[in-house]
């Protein structure tokens, strides 16, 4: 799995060696000046990797963190809040345009604990169903779904790039949820609109070429 592969890249570089402890001969065709590096703690290292230094300068509690949003993402789903959440909107009797909005929000803030994958694999299905039902554009809404679901600005856990930010140890969990509010509330706003009346004018007549989503044949209507 991912763990696996993110393991077996870093463990070697713990025992290759530095090139400065490499022969004199491989020093010397490499070049010396590049043959020499310091550790996070200012000594000679031996390997490319040096355990002491990312033993003191490592930030553990990021591990806390993460874990913490993989429980939280787990429980979403196991519990059924995600799906029940998903249920809820379709039942919604609103406008085209609310119902976008309801949706993004709903995605954008379920998202910051839960995997996008898992997000538009719970939502995806239901919210193409109740578009149907209310004779919206299945297409329309799975995209406004798969838009949503990268929409993760909040939480350290959310995405790749978030937890990297957040490990610079430059920013605390709180300014990362502050900024990452106003960025949700700005893309919910953005996204909204932008799929209920800008991109049905780029793709003209597309929609009703495309098939609804969870059928293998026929156009949405």
């Amino acid at each position: 799995d991912s763990g696996s592969i993110g393991l077996l890249v870093p463990l070697p570089l713990f025992v290759m060696p530095c090139a400065s402890e490499l022969p004199e001969s491989f020093q010397q065709w490499v070049g010396k000046e590049r043959c020499h590096s310091k550790s996070l703690l200012g000594n000679n290292p031996k390997h490319i990797l040096d355990w002491d230094g990312i033993r003191l300068r490592f930030q553990w509690e990021i591990l806390f963190v993460f874990g913490g949003g993989a429980m939280l993402a787990y429980g979403t789903v196991s519990t059924g809040l995600a799906g029940w959440l998903a249920e809820q909107m379709s039942k919604a009797a609103v406008g085209e345009f609310v119902f976008i909005l309801m949706v993004t929000t709903v995605v954008t803030f379920v998202t910051e604990v839960v995997s996008n994958m898992s997000t538009m694999s719970i939502f995806g299905s239901i919210v193409a169903t109740a578009a149907q039902i209310k004779g919206f554009d299945p297409v329309k809404m799975m995209l406004v779904v798969c838009f949503s679901s990268s929409f993760s600005f909040m939480m350290p856990t959310a995405t790749g790039p978030n937890m990297v930010v957040y490990g610079t140890g430059l920013i605390t969990v709180k300014q990362m949820a502050k900024m990452g509010l106003a960025l949700n509330i700005a893309a919910i706003v953005v996204a909204s609109i932008y799929t209920c009346y800008v991109l049905p004018c780029f793709m003209g007549s597309t929609f009703a070429s495309l098939p609804a989503p969870g059928h293998g044949g026929g156009s949405s209507n």
